[in-house]
């Protein structure tokens, strides 16, 4: 049941448990602390510290929010981002922005997710099938590829990765499927 006693029936619960990062070490530091470090579209924190990994908060422009992503490709991606920032300056740095991607096995199941999915986007199965557990779907948001993700189909899955980061629409993204 739901904390409010309510209960919504389904035949698989997926429960995701993130982590908090910790930042105690930082107070008193004069950076902005909230779930995370908060940084500028260049990962600058402050004038001369940027911040990479699990404890970055940053706005992203391509999805014209504050996120923080807690996985290691996006860690690995960031430091670099965070290292070329760093050496250009908090003025010349150029934005940072990023596609995410991230999976898990869970028995003989892949699942992978690139991009940004919401619950209100709008889905579409383009490989596969649900009965099958073998699938591609893609997200769109007002008419804009936002996300893929797919059930043990890796291959094809990452063929919209290159889509997402060109900020391709959910029309181009059905294209590069086969007729």
């Amino acid at each position: 049941g739901l904390i409010d006693g309510s209960a919504i029936p389904a035949d698989v619960v997926v429960i995701g448990i993130g982590v908090s990062p910790t930042t105690d070490w930082l107070t008193g530091s004069g950076l902005d602390i909230d779930n995370g470090v908060r940084a500028d579209t260049t990962l600058h924190a402050a004038d001369d510290v940027v911040v990479a990994g699990d404890l970055a908060r940053w706005f992203d422009e391509r999805i014209g929010t504050e996120i923080r992503i807690e996985h290691w490709t996006n860690a690995a991606e960031q430091g670099a981002a965070a290292a070329r920032s760093l050496l250009a300056g908090r003025h010349d740095a150029a934005p940072y922005s990023s596609v995410p991607y991230f999976w898990s096995d869970q028995y003989d199941t892949k699942i992978q997710v690139i991009g940004h999915p919401r619950p209100d986007d709008e889905i579409i199965v383009v490989d596969g099938s649900l009965e099958e557990r073998r699938f591609v779907a893609l997200y769109g948001r007002k008419g804009a590829l936002s996300a893929a993700v797919a059930f043990s189909r890796p291959r094809q899955l990452m063929g919209f990765r290159p889509l997402l980061e060109a900020g391709a629409s959910l029309d181009e993204a059905r294209a590069l499927l086969p007729a």
